[in-house]
Protein backbone atom coordinates (compact mmCIF):
# COMPACT_ATOMS: atom_id res chain seq x y z
CA UNK A 1 0.00 0.00 0.00
CA UNK A 2 1.42 3.37 -0.53
CA UNK A 3 1.45 5.95 1.60
CA UNK A 4 -0.86 9.20 0.07
CA UNK A 5 0.20 11.32 3.29
CA UNK A 6 1.90 14.57 2.22
CA UNK A 7 3.44 14.87 5.71
CA UNK A 8 5.10 12.65 8.19
CA UNK A 9 3.02 11.36 11.34
CA UNK A 10 4.46 11.31 14.37
CA UNK A 11 3.38 9.46 17.66
CA UNK A 12 3.59 12.31 20.62
CA UNK A 13 1.51 12.73 23.84
CA UNK A 14 0.63 16.32 25.09
CA UNK A 15 -2.55 18.03 26.04
CA UNK A 16 -5.05 19.84 23.83
CA UNK A 17 -8.19 21.73 23.89
CA UNK A 18 -10.76 21.50 21.18
CA UNK A 19 -12.92 24.60 21.08
CA UNK A 20 -16.10 24.19 18.93
CA UNK A 21 -19.57 26.29 18.71
CA UNK A 22 -20.71 24.02 21.45
CA UNK A 23 -18.44 22.67 23.96
CA UNK A 24 -14.80 22.56 24.87
CA UNK A 25 -13.03 19.22 24.54
CA UNK A 26 -9.78 18.18 26.66
CA UNK A 27 -7.91 15.77 25.44
CA UNK A 28 -4.91 13.95 24.56
CA UNK A 29 -2.98 13.64 21.48
CA UNK A 30 -2.46 10.38 20.40
CA UNK A 31 -0.82 11.33 16.68
CA UNK A 32 -0.31 14.55 14.65
CA UNK A 33 0.82 15.99 11.36
CA UNK A 34 1.27 19.69 10.16
CA UNK A 35 -1.89 18.28 8.41
CA UNK A 36 -3.88 16.96 10.95
CA UNK A 37 -4.15 15.70 14.48
CA UNK A 38 -5.45 12.26 16.08
CA UNK A 39 -6.67 12.79 19.70
CA UNK A 40 -8.49 11.22 22.62
CA UNK A 41 -11.45 13.24 23.86
CA UNK A 42 -13.52 13.84 27.09
CA UNK A 43 -16.67 14.53 24.98
CA UNK A 44 -17.47 13.43 21.17
CA UNK A 45 -17.91 15.57 18.60
CA UNK A 46 -19.50 15.31 15.31
CA UNK A 47 -18.05 14.61 11.52
CA UNK A 48 -18.06 18.34 10.29
CA UNK A 49 -17.50 20.12 13.31
CA UNK A 50 -15.49 23.30 12.97
CA UNK A 51 -12.69 23.28 16.00
CA UNK A 52 -10.29 25.57 16.79
CA UNK A 53 -7.35 23.41 18.36
CA UNK A 54 -5.13 24.63 20.98
CA UNK A 55 -2.12 22.26 22.37
CA UNK A 56 1.85 23.20 23.04
CA UNK A 57 4.47 20.49 21.99
CA UNK A 58 5.97 20.90 25.01
CA UNK A 59 6.15 23.19 28.46
CA UNK A 60 8.91 25.20 26.64
CA UNK A 61 7.08 25.50 23.27
CA UNK A 62 4.84 28.32 22.21
CA UNK A 63 1.17 27.77 22.13
CA UNK A 64 -0.40 26.80 18.65
CA UNK A 65 -3.92 27.40 17.58
CA UNK A 66 -4.85 25.99 14.48
CA UNK A 67 -8.36 25.78 13.05
CA UNK A 68 -9.44 22.18 12.07
CA UNK A 69 -12.92 19.85 10.84
CA UNK A 70 -13.41 17.06 12.52
CA UNK A 71 -13.23 13.94 9.85
CA UNK A 72 -13.55 10.93 11.75
CA UNK A 73 -14.95 9.89 15.00
CA UNK A 74 -14.54 6.34 16.38
CA UNK A 75 -16.77 4.25 18.71
CA UNK A 76 -16.02 5.02 22.19
CA UNK A 77 -13.98 3.28 23.86
CA UNK A 78 -15.85 0.94 26.58
CA UNK A 79 -13.68 0.53 29.64
CA UNK A 80 -15.93 2.30 31.87
CA UNK A 81 -12.15 3.33 33.25
CA UNK A 82 -11.85 5.16 30.14
CA UNK A 83 -11.08 9.09 30.84
CA UNK A 84 -10.22 9.70 27.23
CA UNK A 85 -12.76 7.59 25.44
CA UNK A 86 -13.74 9.52 22.24
CA UNK A 87 -11.16 9.15 19.88
CA UNK A 88 -11.41 11.40 16.79
CA UNK A 89 -9.64 12.75 13.83
CA UNK A 90 -9.22 16.40 12.67
CA UNK A 91 -7.88 17.70 9.66
CA UNK A 92 -6.31 21.41 10.00
CA UNK A 93 -7.82 23.87 7.60
CA UNK A 94 -4.49 25.01 6.65
CA UNK A 95 -1.88 22.30 6.95
CA UNK A 96 1.12 24.51 9.20
CA UNK A 97 4.73 22.78 7.72
CA UNK A 98 6.67 24.77 10.20
CA UNK A 99 5.05 22.46 13.09
CA UNK A 100 7.63 19.38 11.53
CA UNK A 101 10.25 20.92 12.97
CA UNK A 102 8.46 20.58 16.31
CA UNK A 103 7.18 17.39 16.31
CA UNK A 104 10.76 15.68 15.03
CA UNK A 105 12.38 15.49 17.61
CA UNK A 106 9.87 14.81 20.31
CA UNK A 107 8.92 11.96 18.74
CA UNK A 108 9.51 9.17 15.85
CA UNK A 109 6.99 7.68 13.29
CA UNK A 110 4.46 5.93 14.44
CA UNK A 111 3.83 2.33 13.96
CA UNK A 112 2.26 0.69 10.91
CA UNK A 113 -1.48 0.41 11.09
Amino acid sequence: MQEKRSYSRYTLWFPVTIDSLTSQVWAVCNDVSAAGILIAGSTPLKVGDMVTVAFRVSQDSPERKLSGRIVRVEPRDEDPRAVWAHRMAIEFVEPDATLQSAFSPASSPPPPR
